[in-house]
């Protein structure tokens, strides 16, 4: 979790030091959500594109694989129905939890089974053989709008392990003899949902947001260079 009042006081200062303006709590919130989600989506590109190597420190798949631990959880989801634009009714068919980002494992409830997947072309073939055909004890699942579809017919729910979306941040205060005030206990305030190690470069982000929006081309360049030396001393 990083304090997303940090953030917030941090980035004005830096603004007011080098006499770029104020932004007010909306624009900076605008900002934060989009410097949270865009952060979140690089972690998965971070994923693919990493090399190991022998230090655990310096290991930047092993650091990004860290980052997304925290978002990491679990859920049992059970059977329904899913009736597409044009009518089309799936059955057996499992919706994801609402914050769902990205599928890890499928099993079932009591956790000692793993439910594999197939590709929908895989699923005709095996599914005309009474040899390969999904059963009870072997079933297997299609992702599907959304969403899965487990075979064999009967299965009531199954357990899931995912990545969920991060909730989006939002400041909540105002001011007292001058002073800008956090109200951490104001309807909707929520802290960043990433790694404490972000901070940094969520300042950087934002700042470069901000430094569009009040026309200070040097800010935008000034942060992004930041912003870059940052993601170079992860790789």
């Amino acid at each position: 979790m990083v304090s997303i009042d940090n953030v917030y006081k941090t980035v004005l200062t830096i603004l007011n030091k080098e006499k770029r303006g104020y932004i007010t709590p909306r624009e900076f919130n605008d900002y934060a959500r989009q410097a949270q989600l865009e952060i979140f989506e690089s972690y998965f590109s971070g994923v693919n594109r990493s090399l190991s190597n022998n230090s655990d420190y310096s290991d930047t798949k092993r650091n990004v694989e860290e980052k997304i631990s925290f978002l990491e959880n679990e859920a049992t989801i059970a059977t329904g129905s899913f009736t597409n634009a044009s009518g089309a009714t799936t059955s057996d068919y499992f919706a994801y939890p609402s914050d769902f980002y990205r599928l890890s494992v499928v099993s079932t409830t009591t956790g000692d089974q793993f439910i594999e997947e197939i590709s929908n072309k895989k699923f005709l073939f095996v599914n005309k053989s009474p040899f390969t055909k999904p059963s009870i004890t072997s079933p297997v699942y299609l992702t599907h709008e959304n969403g899965l579809v487990i075979k064999p017919t009967g299965i009531p729910n199954v357990s899931v392990s995912y990545v969920r979306k991060p909730s989006e941040p939002q400041w909540v205060g105002g001011t007292a003899n001058g002073q800008i005030i956090v109200n951490t206990s104001g309807v909707g305030f929520k802290n960043f949902e990433l790694h404490p190690s972000e901070e940094t470069e969520l300042v950087a982000k934002i700042l470069t947001f901000a430094g569009v929006t009040l026309r200070a081309p040097d800010l935008v360049q000034a942060t992004a260079q930041k912003e870059s030396q940052i993601i170079q001393s992860e790789q």
